[in-house]
């Protein structure tokens, strides 16, 4: 999945960058991305020109082990900006600062999907609430706080892309490609929406 995800990946951040001077990208926390952040830190790309956002956090400390930041950023590596979520502040200032610091949309939108169908920090049967147009907070089933971006903000970039690794992900895969009722399936990209799987 990681190869096949970072060809993808490299593929649109150059057609974008044929007509952008900068490409705005989001991306997922958790397990999954991990390898394909590390094989993509290896890729020659202008850096400078690529800013990186989270698509959910938990309000936890920077460091961490559960702060998708850190994970990020120790897998994608020091030359990469990455626009985070300043958890040292208040959580409804936390929000707002990073609404503000959000492009107007996203190039590439990189998310995950949870075995109950969640994606970002969009639980189902569970609120998200807004404190922006572009970012909500909800809390998770195991009790953290989390920051997400928005179904409306999500549903505003120009390609998402879910990837999902794993036996256990195959009924939320099957889900998600039916467009049964799970949160993921309500995010869609305005150009294209891809879906990589594997087992």
């Amino acid at each position: 999945m990681e190869e096949k995800l970072l060809r993808l990946f490299v593929r649109l951040i150059k057609i974008f960058l044929k007509n952008k001077e900068h490409v705005h990208i989001a991306l997922a926390g958790g397990k999954t991305p991990m390898p394909f952040y590390r094989m993509l830190s290896l890729e020659c790309l202008p850096w400078e020109r690529l800013y990186f956002y989270l698509t959910d956090e938990r309000f936890v400390p920077l460091n961490s082990p559960q702060s998708n930041y850190k994970n990020i950023r120790e897998n994608l590596g020091a030359k990469a900006k990455i626009i985070y979520v300043n958890t040292e502040l208040p959580l409804k200032d936390a929000c707002v600062d990073y609404s503000q610091k959000l492009p107007q949309s996203l190039d590439v939108c990189l998310l995950g999907v949870g075995e109950d169908g969640h994606t970002a920090s969009l639980f189902p049967n569970s609120p998200c609430f807004a404190i922006t147009p572009k970012v909500c907070t909800s809390v998770a089933p195991d009790g953290t706080q989390r920051v997400s971006l928005s179904y409306q903000y999500l549903n505003s970039s120009c390609v998402v892309i879910f990837a999902l690794k794993g036996e256990e992900k195959r009924k939320v895969y099957e889900k998600l490609l039916k467009g049964e009722d799970i949160p993921a399936s309500k995010v869609k990209g305005k150009r294209k929406t891809f879906i990589i799987y594997s087992t």
